[in-house]
């Protein structure tokens, strides 16, 4: 007599088709090749290795990356990591423990790429230290046509993104900590500056949503240069703890500051915010120190959400 399957089998073999096809998926991830290059840094020398290590030319001191993709970084030497990809989708920097010093050049050094996103790994302790004044580094094939000198330990000429819950700790002796050409947004991570000259600058604009600054220089703290453009030029603070000892502006825009969040605690020894256009205070928390005029603009607007005190007494609307 022919016996067909009851409800109940039919479940359990359902269920046992379901754990093999799991079990196989994860075998197959787990023999998978790796889709992250790793670059191992040590004083002389680097080795890499995964899928694009064909892609990051290792020469003389510096480490040139030339695809886009994933590149962790790891290791202590003195080195200048250089990303110069013509086209191509975004290149993650992923600091994993990395310590790189370097004498004559950006430690990290964006010539070429369409977006540079620099992932500070969760639970890693990452430090750039840069020594004097910078002069352009050579890759083997000769100079860059057009090539500038970089001024800050991470230099980009692409948007510039920072993200990550790991720390990165930035002694930028020769001019700025960092400073991007084009666009610099910051989401995440715990990242503290000790600069010659400025902290943070974007040529574009300057958004911060997240993080924690610490920011130490004997220029501005936090500071966007477009002036050419009406529409850039701005920062944009919607989140995150800053705190900025700042020698000259604490944050300086070329058009406007907003700020809708966070905690900021500036001490500078001119304006605290400085707007070329427009200041709005709309959220968060400033605690501001000077004995400048504390905030410059052409209209400044301070919302009742937006807790305000200057040297340690409450902002007055004027």
């Amino acid at each position: 007599m022919l016996k067909y399957p009851t409800k109940k089998t039919s479940v359990l073999r359902f269920l046992s088709v379901l754990l093999f096809a799991g079990l196989s998926v994860l075998l197959c991830a787990c023999n998978s090749k790796p889709t992250d290059t790793e670059i191992i840094l040590s004083e002389g020398s680097a080795s890499v290795n995964g899928p694009k290590k064909n892609s990051v030319i290792n020469n003389n001191g510096t480490v040139t990356i030339t695809r886009d993709g994933n590149y962790n970084i790891t290791g202590t030497g003195h080195w200048s990591i250089i990303v110069d990809v013509q086209s191509g989708k975004a290149v993650y920097l992923n600091l994993n423990n990395a310590d790189i010093t370097c004498d004559n050049s950006a430690p990290i050094y964006v010539k070429n790429s369409s977006m540079v996103v620099i992932n500070l790994m969760e639970g890693s302790q990452n430090f750039l230290t840069d020594r004097h004044i910078y002069v352009e580094t050579d890759n083997g094939e000769g100079q860059y046509e057009g090539a500038e000198i970089p001024d800050a330990a991470i230099y980009s000429r692409a948007p510039l993104l920072f993200e990550g819950e790991g720390k990165l700790t930035i002694k930028a002796d020769g001019y700025n900590g960092i400073a991007s050409k084009d666009t610099l947004t910051i989401k995440s991570g715990n990242i503290k500056i000790d600069a010659a000259h400025h902290g943070i600058k974007g040529r574009d604009f300057v958004v911060i949503s997240g993080g924690k600054l610490t920011i130490k220089c004997e220029g501005d703290a936090i500071k966007s240069t477009n002036s050419e453009e009406p529409s850039l030029g701005y920062i944009n603070i919607t989140g995150g703890d800053i705190s900025a000892d700042a020698d000259d502006e604490g944050i300086y825009a070329a058009s406007s500051i907003t700020i809708s969040g966070g905690t900021l605690l500036i001490d500078s020894k001119k304006a605290a915010l400085y707007g070329n256009g427009s200041v709005q205070l709309k959220a968060g928390s400033i605690d501001i120190k000077t004995n400048h005029e504390p905030i410059l603009g052409k209209s400044i607007e301070a919302s009742d959400n937006a807790m305000i005190s200057i040297n340690g007494r409450p902002y007055t609307k004027k």
